[in-house]
């Protein structure tokens, strides 16, 4: 789509006022009146209208100033701002993720939708095999943080304390320094290594290792903001059946990217814009941090604060 340098111009004015938080159709006297424009307010109609021909306006009522339309809100974004080049392979802490969705709910009115850190992505430092009942030892894959995944397994027939410590070495033979997945991979090359009255054991743990592994899990924020804007009680499809459809839709897609509400499985969300970053850890894809916000929202604010983000880096 290709725009003369005037309806560019006047373009992202109208995108600018109407992206403000407030939503109002924008006049062409309005424009016509900014500082820097100095055109008048026939030429500006003349550029809206031609604008609207494009498919980029629409007048909401007769007489009324333009609005953009979907396809316009997601052009400009596109044409605009040099999105792929934001927050490029973000590395957060996990602490920041939620606290950035805390407060960009709060300061923009906007819903956050964000997938949390995988297991599978946590390095252990140390395993340790405890005796915890009866039928059970207990394993616990600590992290250098002191932080620990925790699993049950059935003890062997002949259990011991002998072989429940010769169990606890092969384990952390398997796992030292190595992320749980890695770790499951090598578990299972390595299962002819371990003592012979545990290895029917690595059957359960493998089951119960991946069942863990394979976990999503997410945090919604802010999700009054759409229920008290669409003035419904129904439940919206957030979450993690919500991230994995932004997912599909921006396989391999790094930096900030940029949907509509439109172009996901959710009715509701007509009018709204997804933007959606994803973040690594120790250079492996996580999952996707993303702004559900309604088309008047201060959209360019928004971006600025993952501009910031990237200065500040990891």
């Amino acid at each position: 789509m290709k725009l003369s340098a005037r309806d560019k111009q006047v373009f992202s004015a109208v995108m600018s006022l109407y992206c403000n938080g407030e939503g109002v159709p924008v006049a062409s006297s309005k424009i016509a009146k900014m500082k820097g424009m100095a055109i008048c307010s026939a030429t500006v109609r003349n550029a809206m209208a031609r604008l609207e021909n494009q498919g980029l306006l629409f007048s909401p009522h007769t007489s009324a100033g333009r609005v953009p339309s979907d396809i316009g809100i997601k052009y400009w974004l596109q044409e605009y701002f040099e999105l792929d080049n934001i927050a490029s392979y973000w590395q957060p802490e996990q602490e920041h993720l939620v606290t950035l969705a805390h407060s960009l709910s709060q300061q923009y009115q906007v819903c956050c939708v964000v997938g949390l850190p995988q297991v599978s992505s946590q390095k252990v430092f140390r395993v340790e095999v405890l005796d915890f009942d009866r039928k059970h030892w207990l394993v616990l894959l600590i992290d250098k943080a002191g932080q620990s995944q925790n699993i049950c397994i059935n003890k062997p027939a002949d259990n011991s304390d002998e072989i429940r410590y010769q169990f606890a070495l092969w384990m952390n033979t398997v796992f030292s320094q190595q992320t749980l997945k890695e770790g499951l991979h090598r578990m299972r090359a390595m299962a002819n290594s371990a003592m012979p009255n545990c290895r029917e054991l690595l059957k359960q743990w493998t089951r119960e290792l991946s069942l863990q592994l394979g976990t999503d899990n997410s945090i919604v924020v802010g999700e009054r903001h759409i229920y008290n804007r669409l003035e419904q009680s129904n439940d919206l499809s957030l979450g993690v059946p919500f991230l994995h459809q932004v997912e599909d839709r921006l396989a391999f897609r790094d930096g900030l990217s940029v949907l509509l509400g439109s172009e996901v499985d959710e009715a509701n969300l007509s009018r709204y814009v997804i933007l959606s970053v994803p973040y690594f850890m120790d250079q492996e894809y996580q999952s996707r941090f993303c702004v559900v916000c309604p088309a008047e929202a201060p959209i360019e604010s928004i971006i600025e604060e993952f501009t910031r983000i990237e200065q500040k880096g990891p």
